[in-house]
């Protein structure tokens, strides 16, 4: 039995470009193959319905074509195709029915029911490949939609760098096929997480690509698109004229099709406006008639990425006019497009901060100077937790196909296995558990390893950023404040705006250094923990033993163990005094963070899995770990690590 359900690449291509859970619900999937759903529906009622292959067929095609139409009578199909593929081995359309329920628990918003029902269409699909009625196109087929719906799923949680990693896996299958538009929108999706992360080296190396493989497919739209992302990577650049190439190839494709593309048109025209604005470059003409255009054509149905760009780019051309009223205005339009608090708020925040600064309203320009600094620091915490977060589910995730894997083996040993005498057979397998642990404790002790090893590099990489890019940024706010503070001999509206301007400045530094303290890379452990507890009032540290460079690893290690153990105390168990003993010899090291909070609940769930980190961090350093605590009676963890 062997039937035709090959819509992967079709699925694929709506799935990565649907951002929103209720809009790619309906756009998984368009009535293309003339599937009418009413017709199917009066040969089930008929005297004479289906059976068979047949009757499985017009369940698949009732889920499919009711997805955009009726919600609840496609999951119902859905699970009755499901219910019969089971005695009719169909294991194609398994797939098919578990990955619609997947969309409609996406839709719902269900993201851990979405990821278990994709999950079991991939393991249907492995399966598969035991059978010899199934093509390695129909497993690929399956598998690029698959990993573009997970990779949605990831997406709309905001979790990029698993996004990113499933986006990559079809990868390789749309470069087997030479599906050139499927590999255009990949690299254009992968280019816009990153952008969203911050990494403009890499979404502009994506863009790139994207561009020509959009050049190669001879579509004009698979160009416009990924040139979007690289206009405003030019104009972040102050690149003048690559970004006016990059706008000026999107203004051929979007002016065109400005009615089916208005939001992309309205970004274009955006970009436009702020590169008429560019020093040395200036065109307030140009500038005020893209505008102009943008805002004619702005609409309610614009959604709040587009309304907050046209009203930002709006602001920046006001501010240039000198019409600081009219660009307080745009500004604030700017920030309420979307009732969700976004990165791109902080470059209006910056721009509020000058404009009230040359209004004249320091208590306004100190407002925004705070909300500056907050929206850094909690979007920088956010960035952080976000990216632990998935290299936590990362790491789950590995571990997971690991277990697969040998089960894989395993079965394989004892398969061939059984041919062999008793004796033989007993001493194999015994030998296999023997290499089978070894094999798994030393493959779980190298995953962490990697961890630990990518989690100083973020945190490196988040430092470096918050140091480079908002710290000249907040030195510009402050240097346009002096000018203000100068013009208008007004000593005090200066005294306090520096003042809160400097703060800002020392808070964003330490968030900085506290992510990848300079003093572990250039003197070691010894200074880099004394320099973090010193920073903090409650802490007091103590030295025993010589100085003594440990491994990298090993001293990065051993510095965020003690700063979670730390913040732990402090946060979770309310601690007054907490106390940090380092001791270092030769050939030795331990550790020892001790305080008098209320200590560690009896097995609570968050703390429980607090620890076990903590403990696979240790591990991984070939350290021992003892805890010792009692509820109102304090904590004090012992680390041991021998070199």
């Amino acid at each position: 039995m062997k039937l035709e359900s090959n819509y992967a690449i079709y699925i694929f291509f709506i799935g990565v470009m649907a951002m929103l859970a209720p809009t790619a619900l309906m756009g998984q999937y368009a009535d293309h193959r003339g599937r009418y759903v009413d017709s199917i529906e009066t040969v089930l009622t008929s005297t004479t319905p289906p059976k068979g292959d047949d009757l499985l067929r017009a369940y698949r095609d009732l889920a499919w074509g009711y997805l955009q139409k009726d919600g609840k009578k496609s999951e119902e199909n859905a699970r009755k195709l499901l219910a019969l593929t089971y005695p009719a081995k169909a294991m194609m359309l398994r797939v098919d029915a578990l990955r619609i329920l997947g969309l409609h628990a996406y839709g719902k918003n269900d993201y851990a029911t979405a990821l278990e029902y994709f999950d079991q269409a991939l393991a249907v699909n492995d399966s598969m490949r035991s059978e010899s009625r199934y093509t390695e196109k129909n497993i690929d087929d399956n598998l690029s939609s698959l990993y573009g719906s997970i990779a949605n799923l990831y997406n709309i949680q905001d979790q990029a760098l698993l996004a990113i990693e499933y986006y990559q896996k079809a990868l390789p299958i749309f470069e087997k096929y030479n599906w050139l538009e499927s590999q255009t929108i990949l690299y254009h999706n992968i280019g816009e997480l990153y952008l969203s992360m911050g990494n403009t080296d890499e979404a502009k190396r994506n863009y790139e690509l994207a561009v020509k493989k959009g050049t190669e497919t001879g579509d004009s739209l698979m160009v416009a698109l990924p040139t979007r992302g690289l206009m405003k990577i030019h104009i972040g650049n102050n690149d003048y004229e690559q970004a006016l190439k990059a706008a000026n190839t999107c203004y051929a494709y979007y002016h065109p099709h400005r009615e089916e593309e208005p939001n992309d048109y309205l970004q274009v025209l955006a970009g436009l406006t702020r590169i008429h604005l560019m020093e040395g470059h200036t065109d307030l003409l140009l500038a005020e008639k893209t505008i102009t255009e943008a805002l004619s054509l702005l609409d309610e149905d614009a959604d709040s990425e587009t309304l907050s760009d046209v009203y930002s780019a709006t602001a920046e051309l006001a501010m240039a006019n000198h019409d600081w009223k009219k660009a307080a205005d745009y500004s604030l339009k700017a920030i309420d497009a979307d009732p969700n608090e976004t990165f791109n708020d902080m470059d209006n925040y910056a721009l509020l901060t000058e404009i009230y600064a040359m209004m004249g309203q320091k208590d306004k320009a100190a407002e925004y100077v705070h909300k500056l600094h907050q929206g850094m620091e909690r979007f920088s915490t956010e960035h952080y937790q976000s990216g632990i977060s998935q290299m936590e589910v990362r790491y789950q995730t590995l571990k997971k196909e690991a277990e697969i894997e040998q089960l894989k083996i395993e079965k394989r040993w004892w398969t061939w296995g059984t041919s062999l005498v008793c004796v033989i057979l007993l001493l194999v397998i015994l030998l296999f558990i023997i290499v089978s642990r070894w094999y798994k404790l030393r493959h779980q002790h190298k995953e962490v390893l990697v961890r630990i090893d990518a989690e100083a590099k973020e945190r490196e990489r988040i430092g470096r950023d918050l140091h480079d890019r908002m710290g000249a940024l907040l030195t510009g706010i402050k240097l346009n404040l002096e000018v203000f503070a100068k013009n208008h001999q007004d000593t005090i509206a200066k005294d306090n705006a520096l003042k809160l301007t400097d703060e800002a400045v020392v808070e964003m530094r330490n968030v900085a250094h506290h992510l990848m303290p300079d003093s572990l890379k250039r003197y070691g452990l010894h200074t880099a923990l004394m320099n973090f507890c010193q920073s903090v009032p409650t802490v007091s540290f103590t030295f025993v033993g010589k100085e003594h460079r440990l491994p990298k690893p090993k001293e990065e290690a051993i510095y965020y163990i003690v700063h979670e153990l730390v913040n732990n105390a402090a946060k979770n168990a309310h601690a007054n005094n907490i106390y940090v003993q380092l001791i270092i010899n030769e050939g030795y090291t331990a550790v020892n963070v001790s305080d008098d909070g209320q200590g560690l609940p009896e097995q609570t769930q968050s703390l429980r899995f607090g620890m076990q980190s903590i403990e696979q961090r240790v591990k991984a350093i070939d350290g021992k770990l003892d805890i010792y605590s009692k509820p109102g009676e304090g904590t004090e963890v012992n680390i041991e690590i021998k070199e």
